[in-house]
């Protein structure tokens, strides 16, 4: 990530935001491919391996397959593949929206991971140097914290029920919704004593007291910054032009 981590934080986001709209601009397969792979492309150029992007991927698994189907039954055209009397439930045409959606999908995904080579603090300070307030930059920030939290007391209810003997892989579906919701209080009623903990923590500092607030550390944008953003948006407007001058 060595090449990445030189970047500032903002030309990250303005790289991510680039190819975000390409992504959401673009319906064609082969485009959307071209772009998926070089937003792969970047992500190993910037030192990122594979083995650290595809099992990321993985938990979306269920989720593409799900938008495959959705898309192939209530967006039908083209060909028929599967037929149930006069009802064509699987179509070449659906068929090629539901990869369009899963590659996009891939892309945004893929895209947001140039993020994670910087620290979060960072891409608050990027956010605030964007013009967003700093109280919403500050949700961002307890947002991406908290979220890690929460995941983890998820797991520690689930460990904790499985040594009780509950195999949930193995209860029927009922049940397991049933055990879920038993998690479910606990962890927001967590979630809710952190969250008012840290309210009184940010109000015994003074958070709000004036409309601008200084900050430890500092961004500044280099010459390599300005040059990748530059030749980004470059790219990203040749890319739509070209598309749409294709189409």
């Amino acid at each position: 990530m060595k090449l990445l981590q030189k970047l500032d934080p903002r030309t990250k986001i303005v790289l991510v935001m680039v190819i975000s709209t390409l992504s959401i601009l673009m319906n064609e397969v082969l485009w959307l491919a071209g772009l998926l792979a070089a937003a792969y492309l970047m992500l190993f150029l910037g030192g990122m391996k594979p083995g650290e992007v595809f099992p990321r991927l993985k938990r979306f698994l269920f989720l593409f397959v799900a938008l495959l189907v959705i898309q192939s039954i209530f967006s039908p055209s083209g060909a028929p593949l599967i037929t149930v009397g006069e009802i064509h439930l699987v179509t070449t045409g659906g068929v090629l929206k539901g990869i369009a959606v899963i590659l996009r999908m891939l892309i945004i995904v893929t895209s947001a991971m140039m993020l994670l080579t910087s620290s979060p603090m960072e891409l608050v300070l990027a956010l605030i140097r964007f013009g967003v307030p700093y109280e919403i930059a500050f949700m961002v920030l307890m947002a991406i914290r908290f979220l890690p939290v929460l995941g983890e007391e998820v797991r520690d209810a689930l460990t904790a029920i499985q040594l009780r003997g509950v195999k949930i892989k193995e209860i029927p579906l009922g049940q397991k919704i049933k055990v879920y919701t038993y998690i479910f209080m606990p962890v927001t009623a967590s979630a809710l004593l952190k969250a008012k903990k840290t309210a009184i923590a940010m109000e015994a500092r003074a958070f709000r007291a004036f409309p601008r607030r200084s900050y430890l550390d500092e961004l500044h944008l280099r010459g390599r910054d300005y040059a990748v953003m530059a030749l980004a948006l470059a790219a990203g407007l040749g890319c739509c032009s070209a598309y749409f001058l294709v189409r």
